[in-house]
């Protein structure tokens, strides 16, 4: 056969494309349906996981006691959760979602009875540069809200003293403002949000 002719040059390379794609496509379904079942639950229990923090709730590591924790202690209503952890107060998990740096920050805020004290934050997801704004998953950062009332600013990394103040993330000052944001937006509509006011 000849290197050079018209089967060498344009029909073996589509032939050869058309086989590897074939086998990429299976092998990737295959895979997709083979952990299709354990993806969904994993995503189910992040989300809860993301609720019993935002409500303040103390976690450990075990997946079915944290799914029986959710269970027994939280209750979905629609646009937000109410959560109540044994004999503990009533508290709000309402999510929220708003611009990054690089693409859609979501979070679940938490709230006391009175809706304007927060109980915690948790990410659920967040698409910020590694190292830098995706910082904004360290414990450091969202548990520096429990306790406290918006609207907040935003000051220089370790400096935050007053009640409105949280720190910023060194070298993450748009993703710092942005969280700032939705932070602030998740205090101001709290209360329309849970009460209908």
């Amino acid at each position: 056969m000849k290197q050079s002719g018209f089967y060498a040059k344009r029909i073996y390379p589509l032939v050869f494309m058309f086989l590897v794609t074939t086998v990429c496509i299976l092998i990737t379904s295959g895979i997709f349906l083979a952990t299709e079942d354990r993806v969904r639950e994993n995503e189910l229990l992040f989300l809860r996981t993301a609720v019993l923090s935002a409500a303040g709730a103390s976690l450990g590591t075990d997946t079915s006691q944290i799914a029986s924790l959710y269970l027994s202690s939280v209750t979905e209503n629609e646009g937000f959760y109410i959560v109540r952890v044994g004999s503990g107060p009533e508290r709000y998990v309402i999510p929220f979602k708003g611009a990054g740096l690089w693409g859609e920050i979501s979070l679940m805020v938490g709230f006391e009875a009175d809706l304007t004290t927060l109980s915690g934050v948790a990410i659920v997801s967040q698409n910020e540069t590694p190292g830098l704004g995706a910082r904004i998953e360290e414990p450091w950062f969202t548990a520096q809200f429990a306790g406290k009332k918006g609207p907040f600013r935003i000051v220089e990394e370790g400096t935050a003293d007053a009640s409105d103040e949280v720190d910023a993330i060194t070298g993450a000052t748009r993703t710092s403002e942005s969280f700032q944001n939705i932070m602030n937006r998740a205090a101001s509509e709290s209360r329309s949000i849970i009460r209908g006011l």
